[in-house]
């Protein structure tokens, strides 16, 4: 089984390679990009790189596998130097199960390559069983605050800390 390697995404190629990702991954989910959709990832993937923020990029074996990016926290009361927001975790689905998500998960929560937040937030469809079942394995949990997107799906914040047991 081949290993899960993740490196900071610091260049046009890994980036290029993140939104490859995220293409593949909303294309097997029923919700293929458009090309104006896929220009927006690729802007916002470059713009968090480029403010310093973390963004990953997962091979396994030889090939990319996932992605993931992540900034500083902002809440009604303002930014948490101590806390972080998960904005794009996907995974090739070709890959789905193979434990790439996790891994990408867990080194932000081990402060692998980045600021070491205490405590990181996500929001995710409540649709999504995968996600969900990946985030309370990796210790998150339900905070109760849902919202309803543009097209009517529901998605759920969830909570990380380090200190909980």
């Amino acid at each position: 089984m081949p290993r899960t390697l993740i490196a900071p995404i610091l260049d046009e190629e890994s980036r290029r390679r993140a939104v490859e990702v995220w293409r593949a991954a909303r294309t097997a989910t029923d919700r293929p990009p458009t090309p104006e959709r896929l220009e927006r990832v690729a802007a916002k993937v470059a713009d968090r790189v480029d403010a310093g923020h973390l963004a990953l990029l997962a091979h396994y074996g030889e090939r990319p596998a996932g992605m993931l990016v992540a900034e500083p926290y902002r809440g009604d009361d303002g930014s948490d130097p101590a806390a972080g927001h998960l904005s794009m975790v996907f995974v090739d689905p070709a890959l789905w199960g193979c434990g790439v998500a996790g891994a990408l998960v867990r080194s932000v929560q081990r402060g692998d390559h980045g600021p070491g937040w205490t405590r990181l937030s996500v929001w995710t469809r409540e649709a999504n069983r995968r996600a969900l079942r990946l985030y309370r394995a990796r210790g998150f949990t339900d905070t109760g605050e849902t919202t309803t997107l543009h097209e009517g799906e529901v998605i759920r914040r969830l909570e990380w800390r380090a200190d909980a047991p």
